[in-house]
């Protein structure tokens, strides 16, 4: 069945049915998200074209160049702003999802892998409210269609297909500080498969990081500063977010956390334990599997995770928004481990982590969600 010429339509058609299903009034009324007092839109509506696709809110100190696009396409129609808000971002979605089916990709070499993923992308615990249709953080999104973009098996492209593909390397890491960021992985794929063609690829993704380099210099001396501070604190939030959150969602560590009656104390030192121990376990994964795709998939998560780690904006909290990426990576990591596992107790170990995911982020995708009011429309 998955083979049909006609599955893959009607399985685009059941997900837009489910992203529908979650927030049906975002279609008629438009999100959460209230344009007309973001930044981005209501400098578009000030200024022409061009200086509005360079914006940079200095706040942020990167480029975002898919939202300014959308934000100056909805200041030409206020009236319908919240809706192309919702349908661009819809859009977004389904173009992942679509690449995702249709690509030849190194990791994702069957379609039911590329059903899984696509599944844990839409509705696993990593992808918070926070994100959901909202051109606001859309960046999360191209840097996750980045992580895609790197599996993809380009030895028999044509020359189109491989101005095609860079081009959308250049327009996500322009779109998205997350994307550009994988840089240093695009170059340790070159290192690994030591090709002309995975070089280039490197040196479009490294011109936007250039680029955000640079634009983040500029506005370094004003609003940068503020953004690199610490406590213990961050340790907690990343080790719940990051490392528990994506297999078991918001409930349940919740519960048993109030159930234990844990301190402070203690959950900074289980957090230490339980970074210990992935650490550990990943470094073991890849020493006996000695498989190119862990190293790429275990680089791509730690780069991400230090990096939100270093460039959250709050000194003590990694979740929400800065969580997802680094938590699909971690479930996409699982997913490798259970393509090459032969042990059959660890083979459905990695199974059951990935099924808890699937199960909880779903109940938790429209009945459980731990941020419910942003799945309600307050116009």
């Amino acid at each position: 069945m998955i083979k049909s010429k006609f599955f893959f339509p009607f399985f685009l058609l059941l997900i837009s049915f489910i992203i529908f299903f979650r927030s049906p009034c975002f279609f008629i009324e438009g999100g959460y998200w209230n344009l007309s007092k973001d930044s981005y839109f209501n400098f578009s509506t000030q200024n022409n074209f061009l200086k509005s696709s360079l914006y940079v809110l200095p706040l942020g100190g990167y480029f975002e160049f898919a939202r300014n696009i959308i934000s100056k396409i909805a200041s030409y129609y206020p009236f319908f702003s919240q809706k192309i808000d919702t349908y661009f971002s819809l859009l977004i979605y389904l173009v992942i999802f679509s690449y995702t089916y249709t690509s030849n990709s190194l990791f994702l070499n069957n379609h039911k892998y590329k059903i899984l993923l696509i599944f844990l992308i839409l509705f696993s615990p990593p992808m918070t409210p926070e994100i959901w249709l909202t051109i606001a953080h859309v960046k999360t999104y191209f840097g996750i269609f980045v992580f895609l973009l790197l599996f993809q098996d380009d030895r028999y492209f044509t020359i189109q297909k491989k101005i095609a593909y860079r081009i959308g390397i250049i327009f996500c890491g322009l779109s998205s500080i997350y994307a550009s960021v994988m840089a240093p992985i695009f170059f340790l794929k070159f290192l690994i498969e030591k090709t002309k063609d995975s070089f280039l690829n490197f040196l479009c993704l490294f011109f936007t990081l250039i680029i955000n380099i640079f634009v983040f210099f500029v506005f370094f001396a004003q609003e940068g500063r503020a953004r690199f501070t610490f406590d213990f604190g961050k340790i907690e939030s990343f080790s719940y977010n990051i490392l528990i959150r994506p297999f078991f969602g918001s409930s349940i560590p919740t519960f048993l956390h109030n159930k234990l009656s844990i301190i402070s104390n203690e959950t900074v030192f289980i957090s230490i334990v339980l970074i210990t121990v992935i650490c550990i376990i990943l470094l073991y994964k890849i020493f006996q599997k000695k498989d190119k795709l862990i190293v790429l998939i275990t680089a791509s998560f730690i780069l991400q995770s230090i990096f939100v780690f270093i460039g959250s904006l709050y000194p003590n909290f990694v979740g929400g928004r800065y969580a997802v990426i680094p938590g699909i990576i971690l479930l996409s990591l699982f997913i490798r481990f259970y393509q090459l596992e032969s042990n059959f107790f660890a083979k459905y170990l990695f199974g059951f982590f990935i099924l808890m995911s699937l199960v909880i982020g779903l109940i938790e995708f429209k009945y459980f969600s731990p941020l419910p009011y942003i799945l309600t429309c307050n116009m």
